[in-house]
């Protein structure tokens, strides 16, 4: 039974130094991601109605009605609108869903 005992004992450290390891790789993540913001830009489209883009704002980005009737006031006036600042993770999250609705958006670092 002391040979059964080992077993575990020799295989604890290599767990530990993965578990570090990984610990590590989500830091460099965080550090790369979280403290820059990224900024998530409409573009008018001639496809999508208005009302269609604002309520896309509304579900997907949880902007109010006037928020997003404004951001999408600014891409059909100027062609161009930012939608907002955020953490990568939620930029992407928002790029991704909107781009499946059909909506023209992009996502660059600030």
């Amino acid at each position: 039974s002391s040979a059964m005992a080992a077993g575990p004992a020799t295989a604890e450290p290599e767990v530990e130094e993965k578990v570090k390891e990984k610990a590590e790789d989500e830091t460099d993540l965080e550090e790369r991601y979280s403290s820059g913001e990224w900024k998530i830009r409409l573009y008018n489209d001639p496809f999508n109605k208005r009302e269609f883009v604002a309520r896309c704002l509304t579900t997907i980005c949880g902007k109010s009605d006037s928020e997003s009737f404004s951001i999408m006031m600014e891409a059909h006036n100027n062609g161009i609108g930012v939608i907002g600042l955020y953490a990568f993770e939620i930029a992407e999250l928002y790029h991704s869903r909107l781009r499946d609705e059909g909506l023209s958006v992009d996502m660059i670092p600030v």
